[in-house]
């Protein structure tokens, strides 16, 4: 990604954390030499272990990505081929894919528009007597109301999956950290979140069942050395990719101090700014406490009528100045084109997806993202909304504003300008002329009454 030609250092969301690379390396280096690269070597299974107990939950099995990981504790349940599984609209399309792919048909539901969390009256409402399963999908770092969901699928005998892919390390209201819960829980070790593995997954699971046929799975459902009990694929995680997991694992408090910390600056600097007066809704503001169970991996501000200008344009205006703020899951996953024939027939059924469609920005943060970092994406964003007043004023629809509209406006603010300076100019050009004049003609009459005083007698 190319550096903003105003600022050296561009802001993403989501760049990797740097950690100690000589260790790192040291790491690599005694993999090569072990000839053990793949197929289950010592770094996976420490990463195993590592997770179980920082977890607190029975199996966790190493996958070669969050996606697959998902397919294969789905598969090992065993549904009837095409059986529903409800899950939101509103997270990434692979959790859409991972049930298509385990043979099952997704069922699009909405989520809570201040959660972001699936919405529980809305899965009751696309609950049909195919429906199996259901996916919660845990967003920006926190815990979504586990309890809740899990509520509704006992009531109809349905299993209870988590995508967790954002939310390693966070915890739920009990106290219990996300992975504990429901048939298993899928977590990603993709370069972009806390816990980086370069690319992997993990599944977490206490179902002793599930565990067996998932490590079965991942190896093309091998059991033993030469026997095949099951259909299978290859998703083994590599000894590198786990190396650079554990080694995050490890320093994951640290970790997960920094990224609290960014989120509460964003927090102070935002409504120091009175933007959240609002102009903007902070997501993270009522997680921010240390006992809230959130780890913060993700910055989300929502932009509402009142900024001025749409989502669009704000993310646009920020990338022109060196932000790379995001908007995530933009379209709903019913939208993309594999999905739209499942799109839901009711209108307005997934209304709360469609909003947050249309108004959310993901900020850059991490561990890498200063205070000063933050001080400027808010100066931006102050600076985008000062100039939405701008174009307000001067009749533009925030909805159809862009950078040439604005360039515009001022431009004929600043024509009106010119014209009136151009105006007091030749004003001024009169008014010395009469002045001019007068001292003249006052002049000419001093000469006059001079001239009559010394023809006197």
């Amino acid at each position: 990604m190319p550096e903003s030609p105003t600022h050296a250092k561009t802001l993403v969301v989501g760049r990797p954390n740097v950690l100690d690379e000589q260790g790192f390396l040291e790491d690599v280096k005694t993999i090569l030499r072990s000839k053990l690269l793949t197929n289950g070597g010592p770094f996976v299974s420490q990463l195993e272990q590592g997770a179980r107990e920082y977890l607190g939950v029975k199996h966790v099995v190493a996958v070669s990505n969050a996606t697959v990981g998902l397919e294969l504790a789905l598969r090992a349940r065993r549904f009837a081929p095409g059986a529903e599984v409800l899950l939101p609209s509103f997270t990434f399309v692979a959790t859409a894919h991972a049930v298509a792919c385990a043979g099952l048909t997704p069922v699009f539901c909405d989520v809570d528009e201040a959660s972001h969390f699936m919405s529980i009256a809305s899965a009751e409402r696309a609950t049909t007597p195919k429906t199996v399963a259901v996916v919660g999908v845990h967003l920006w770092g926190r815990a979504g109301d586990a309890a809740a969901l899990e509520a509704f699928a006992a009531k109809r005998s349905l299993d209870v999956f988590y995508d967790s892919a954002h939310a390693f390390g966070a915890a739920y209201a009990d106290g219990a950290k996300v992975g504990t819960r429901g048939r298993a829980e899928v977590f990603s070790l993709h370069a972009t979140k806390l816990l980086n593995g370069f690319e992997g997954g993990l599944i977490a699971t206490n179902d002793d069942a599930l565990a067996v046929a998932a490590t079965r799975a991942r190896n093309f459902g091998f059991s033993g050395q030469d026997t095949i009990v099951s259909m299978g694929t290859n998703a083994k995680l590599s000894e590198v990719h786990a190396a650079l997991a554990l080694r995050h694992l490890r320093v994951l408090d640290a970790t997960l101090d920094a990224y609290r910390a960014v989120a509460a600056a964003y927090g102070d600097a935002l409504g120091a700014a009175g933007l959240l007066d609002g102009p903007l809704t902070y997501w993270n503001a009522p997680f921010l406490g240390a006992d809230s169970g959130c780890t913060h991996s993700y910055v989300c501000v929502r932009v509402e009528p009142a900024f001025g200008v749409s989502r669009d344009v704000v993310m646009a205006e920020l990338r022109r100045a060196g932000v790379y703020a995001k908007r995530y899951f933009f379209p709903g996953v019913h939208a993309h084109a594999p999905y739209a024939h499942l799109a839901p027939r009711e209108p307005g059924f997934l209304a709360a997806t469609d909003a947050l469609n249309a108004s959310l920005l993901v900020l850059p943060t991490g561990a890498a993202v200063a205070a000063d970092d933050v001080a400027r994406v808010v100066a931006e964003l102050t600076a985008i909304h000062g100039a939405g007043r701008v174009v307000a004023d001067a009749g533009l629809a925030p909805a159809d504003w862009d950078k040439s509209a604005y360039d515009t406006a001022l431009a004929t603010i600043e024509g009106e300008r010119a014209a009136l300076r151009a105006k007091l100019a030749d004003l001024d050009r009169a008014e010395a002329g009469v002045r001019d004049s007068l001292a003249l003609n006052l002049q000419l009459v001093a000469n006059v009454e001079g001239g009559k005083g010394r023809d006197k007698p």
